[in-house]
């Protein structure tokens, strides 16, 4: 038997980034884990170095995830919500629900731009996007524990794909699937790089397939047939898939021996804990009846959770359907969301994806799967929704924004909303009814604000009234710059010191031992030293050298990210309320936090105009642009004001026309002088 490809999926996509950093990314998914996407998948495609402690490694990835060229977004079946202990979400990912209303929105794709990190001689990062269709759920079964199939195509900038206009047709349909108002400029970043493609006309190379890319609009025998023709016909023939129909026979199986004539068919076998069938026992003795036609299952070597001969079984999620020839060596395998069942295989049923792809083989293909005749003892029938029907999701949208402390709610239906009441934790958040169909509506102040004070700590929500059982909400969230930092321990010179890092190793280093009390919490505590950094007091850091160095690399950092036209980052930065934003630094100083005497904290005040001023000075558009911003930082150099007051009261003949003169020549930016003869 032919050694079957494996990989661990995560290292799998470590490998397809190459050293590589991510500029943008698109994720679709049946069932969502946000917590457990955030800490373990994630950190897959960002390349930071991570603390082993939880709540640091999520300080560590919202700094990265700033960073970022381009955003990034979630798109999920709104009853495919999974809570676990990875808890909610956290960070800064836009995370959009689907409704797929004649079946269940089953694609698991991602799209994740990536590019060079270093320039070529012609001062630019070639960028490229992997493509992925995989059978595997945000979820840590998918990513996990599962028996899984994953397939990644490389699409180089201003390259030739198959896969381009299918790709874009399909993302334009995503997009529309969803509410209007709804932003998706992960998606169409996605989208316009593929633009910028060029459509392969020719199917093959050589004989050799090319890649195509099945978006569901069409029953799956027919697009086999649209694009491999008589091809398939006669060959050999397995499929593996979890999840059968309830029903006495299987209708796509009779569509595919029908259509393709396979020479002989292996269909894998699903299995429970205790070895029972996961089909009906009509279903079980139908294939068996079928001539040419018989259950099968995998290597148990590829099943097994560990190497030990006790370990327990991994469940098969995969869904594979393998053609192969022997004269002529041929494989052509179609992989992806799709799984044995009607809703899948026809149009007008789920929503479903799947590469097509052919392998080179290096020998003659033989069978994957063996000959499974041991007959079940028992048969229980499980559906492909894998049980999400029963706790259900809801009709109900929230969201809420963080620059600006209001929240909205939206009803997916053409009717009015009933009677909703809003949960949190088990507790009433507020109560909702009549709400107009698709469209969003402002919710009142006070239940923006309690919904507010509930996102600092969580993000999941009941929803009663929607149907006979409760349904479960994720809030969307946004303005995240303005959403404060999970790290609030650190002092006004902590932040200095922070902006004056050069590395993301130093920072990385940095944060875990300047928060031991935020480390010492949540799992992968244990993993953590229960130790401070040791910081001499009389460093520069803690006088004037110090304050301007750290300035000075933010002021760079800031003016960097505009020139990447990344304004996220530069956003974060300045008006952010996170623990290394500009006006964090300044709450601080107004408190009387952190080391140095008023000198210091004048001298960091003005420091920070300069700064305001500067950016201002090169980047108007974005300034205007953040006019509330700018008002709440002003707000703030109004309020230090009685920094100067004091200074001056120790002294009033000598400080006041001092600090006049001093400010003048500190807040006027030396301008270079030209060589004089």
């Amino acid at each position: 038997m032919p050694e079957i490809p494996r990989a661990v999926l995560s290292h799998h996509f470590g490998d397809r980034m190459n050293g590589r950093r991510l500029v943008s990314a698109v994720f679709l998914t049946f069932r969502f884990d946000p917590g457990f996407f955030e800490q373990e998948v994630l950190p897959v495609f960002l390349d930071v170095p991570l603390s082993h402690a939880t709540a640091i490694r999520l300080v560590q990835l919202e700094d990265a995830l700033r960073s970022l060229p381009g955003p990034i977004a979630v798109y999920y079946d709104v009853n495919g919500l999974q809570q676990s202990d990875a808890g909610g979400a956290k960070l800064d990912v836009r995370r959009i629900p689907v409704q797929h209303r004649t079946g269940i929105f089953h694609p698991k794709n991602v799209f994740a731009l990536v590019e060079a990190k270093e320039e070529d001689e012609e001062g630019h990062r070639p960028r490229s996007l992997l493509v992925a269709s995989l059978s595997a759920n945000l979820t840590r079964a998918g990513w996990w524990e599962n028996v899984e199939v994953c397939h990644v195509e490389e699409i180089p900038e201003s390259g030739k794909t198959r896969l381009r206009d299918d790709l874009i047709k399909y993302l334009a349909w995503l997009e529309r699937k969803v509410p209007a108002q709804e932003e998706h400029a992960a998606l169409r970043e996605i989208r316009a790089f593929l633009r910028g493609t060029e459509q392969r006309a020719q199917r093959t190379d050589n004989g050799v397939l090319h890649t195509h890319f099945y978006d569901g609009k069409q029953p799956i025998p027919d697009f086999l047939i649209e694009v491999m023709g008589n091809a398939l016909r006669g060959m050999y023939l397995e499929v593996i898939s979890p999840y059968f129909d309830d029903a006495a026979e299987s209708k796509p199986l009779a569509d595919l021996l029908d259509r393709f004539s396979p020479r002989e068919t292996r269909v894998y076998l699903p299995r429970g804990r205790r070895g029972e069938a996961l089909c009906r026992p009509e279903l079980y003795a139908w294939v068996n009846g079928l001539e040419g036609v018989g259950w099968a299952g995998l290597p148990k070597d590829l099943l097994r959770l560990g190497k030990g001969e006790n370990a327990g079984s991994r469940t098969v999620h995969a869904k594979v359907y393998r053609f192969f020839s022997q004269h002529p060596k041929r494989e052509i395998l179609f992989m992806g969301s799709a799984n044995l069942t009607i809703a899948a295989h026809s149009a007008g049923g789920n929503a479903e994806t799947g590469f097509l792809v052919e392998v080179i083989p290096a020998r003659r293909p033989d069978f994957w799967l063996s000959a499974d005749e041991r007959r079940p003892g028992a048969f229980h029938v499980e559906g492909e929704d894998e049980g999400t029907a029963a706790s259900g999701g809801t009709r109900l949208r929230l969201r809420y924004r963080w620059n600006t402390g209001t929240a909205e709610a939206y009803w997916d239906d053409p009717k009015p909303s009933p009677a909703l009441r809003v949960e949190a934790q088990g507790e009433e958040l507020f109560r909702l009814a009549d709400l107009p169909g698709r469209q969003w509506n402002a919710l009142p102040e006070s239940d923006a604000h309690r919904l507010g004070a509930l996102l600092k700590s969580a993000s999941f929500l009941t929803v009663h009234g929607d149907a006979a059982t409760p349904g479960i909400l994720l809030v969307q969230e946004e303005g995240m710059s303005h959403k404060p930092s999970l790290l609030t321990e650190l002092s006004a010179a902590d932040i200095l010191r922070y902006w004056s890092l050069l590395t993301v190793e130093q920072r990385a280093a940095f944060l875990e031992a300047r928060a031991p009390e935020l480390a010492l919490l949540g799992q992968g505590a244990d993993l953590v030293a229960a130790s401070r950094l040791v910081v001499d007091k009389d460093t520069m850091f803690d006088r004037f050298a110090g304050i301007f160095h750290a300035f000075g690399c933010l002021e760079g950092a800031v003016h960097e990210a505009l020139t990447r036209e990344n304004e996220r980052e530069a956003t974060y930065r300045l008006f952010g309320k996170k623990y290394d934003s500009l006006g964090n630094l300044l709450a601080r100083i107004l408190h009387g936090e952190g080391h140095g005497d008023a000198v210091d904290r004048y001298v960091i005040v003005l420091c920070a105009r300069q700064l305001c001023a500067e950016v201002r000075k090169r980047w108007p558009d974005f300034w205007r642009e953040h006019a509330a911003d700018v008002v709440a930082l002003e707000r703030l150099f109004e309020d230090a004001r009685p920094i100067r007051e004091a200074l001056i009261a120790k002294a009033p003949d000598e400080m006041g026309p001092f600090l006049a003169w001093f400010d003048e020549w500190f807040l006027r930016r030396q301008e270079t002088l030209g060589a004089r003869s």
